[in-house]
């Protein structure tokens, strides 16, 4: 459905918070979050399910919130906010992320991250503004969003079924973007942010070939016209 980015936060919000409601699951409100980080200032770009839904078209429930800042003091300020809002949750730092957990579960359900990638610095660096009920926040653009989806997709460490709902999420964006009424994908814009991803993940030893990514995350938007769901994990 053609939805706006706040209805489609709003959707994604619903739809979690019921999940969890119906499995007696603790509470993770994207409200709370983010008035709490908006009280103490710090600027953030809503991203994951919530960040994706209106390039998708598909809202669907999440078991974790995420959120981009800027590292150093804003991701530090950012994870006291987090800490003080839900201090039974444990906080656990991974490579350019620190993800919260309910004590005993082995999946995050809040995850503050900082640029580690060039493409997720241009993720928040050309994020877009939403105001909505007196809160105000920003999502990743329609370009940024698939590049990080491609990076995920090749990430080495990320975990295998992780990696194809990346997928599924890249091709849905670009088939949503082909319906009347939508935003076109800025296919110059996307070619430059897929290099950038290959690149970054070159160097870090993730990848074993250089280069390509402007061209290969092109294919992978005219194989999803054509009814294709991209499937790195498969390719190796």
């Amino acid at each position: 459905r053609n939805l706006r980015p706040a209805e489609a936060v709003r959707e994604v919000a619903y739809l979690s918070a019921e999940y969890r409601w119906r499995w007696n699951m603790p509470e993770i409100n994207l409200h709370k979050i983010i008035a709490a980080l908006q009280a103490k200032k710090v600027p953030f770009v809503l991203t994951g399910a919530y960040g994706i839904a209106t390039w998708t078209g598909r809202p669907r429930s999440t078991h974790d919130v995420d959120i981009l800042v800027k590292s150093g003091r804003n991701h530090a300020r950012a994870v006291k906010a987090m800490q003080a809002l839900y201090p039974e949750l444990e906080m656990r730092n991974f490579f350019g992320v620190a993800a919260f957990f309910v004590p005993g579960e082995t999946e995050s359900v809040i995850d503050v991250t900082f640029p580690h990638r060039h493409d997720i610095a241009e993720t928040l660096a050309t994020a877009l503004w939403i105001e909505d009920q007196g809160k105000r926040y920003r999502i990743p653009a329609l370009e940024a969003a698939m590049a990080n989806k491609y990076g995920a997709m090749l990430a080495l460490n990320r975990d295998p079924i992780k990696r194809a709902q990346d997928g599924v999420d890249f091709a849905t964006m670009v088939k949503h973007s082909l319906d009347p009424g939508r935003e076109p994908i800025d296919m110059e814009r996307l070619a430059e942010l897929g290099e950038l991803v290959r690149r970054v993940l070159f160097r870090s030893g993730e990848l074993v070939w250089p280069g390509g990514g402007g061209k290969e995350i092109v294919r992978l938007v005219e194989g999803a016209k054509a009814g294709q769901v991209p499937n790195m994990t498969a390719r190796r």
